[in-house]
């Protein structure tokens, strides 16, 4: 099992809709990111989230850093797992990535996890949702493979 390290603010503030969101509504795009990321996941990965600050969310998966900073936070979340756990960082914070390539870990730039993992598609989650009683018009052939590995 691998973990995946995630600089919230870092990520979501390469995400223009997200980025929007975030000065009318810090809890809805971080919850947004929250859902966009864990869609994206292998079930073998086991997400954790940073984000600056205070906050009302609660989840197992997201970490506010209180009165600490999210770097803060993940540079002690890496050297107190380092070696025992297969770790992702997904950051373009330079101290944080510099800790990351010495501890090992697998590292991916901020803006390069949005492009690769196509999460700017999935920015706004409601076109996932079927509209009041009708059925999607379709399925990506990824979302087809994802549906297919979870329950096959």
């Amino acid at each position: 099992m691998r973990t995946v390290i995630i600089d919230g603010n870092n990520l979501l503030h390469k995400m223009q809709n997200l980025k929007r969101l975030f000065k009318e509504n810090p809890e809805s795009a971080q919850l947004s990111l929250y859902e966009s990321v864990k869609g994206k996941m292998s079930r073998n990965d086991k997400l954790v989230l940073v984000f600056d600050g205070f906050s009302n969310i609660k989840s197992a998966n997201i970490i506010f850093s209180g009165v600490k900073t999210a770097d803060d936070i993940i540079r002690k979340y890496i050297e107190d797992n380092y070696g025992r756990k297969s770790m992702a960082v997904v950051s373009s914070d330079n101290e944080i990535v510099r800790i990351a390539q010495a501890c090992g870990c697998e590292i991916l730039k901020s803006e390069d996890f949005v492009i690769d993992r196509k999460i700017l598609k999935s920015e706004n989650i409601n076109h996932m949702m079927p509209k009041d009683d009708e059925k999607p018009e379709g399925m990506s052939r990824k979302d087809f493979d994802f549906f297919k590995n979870q329950f096959s």
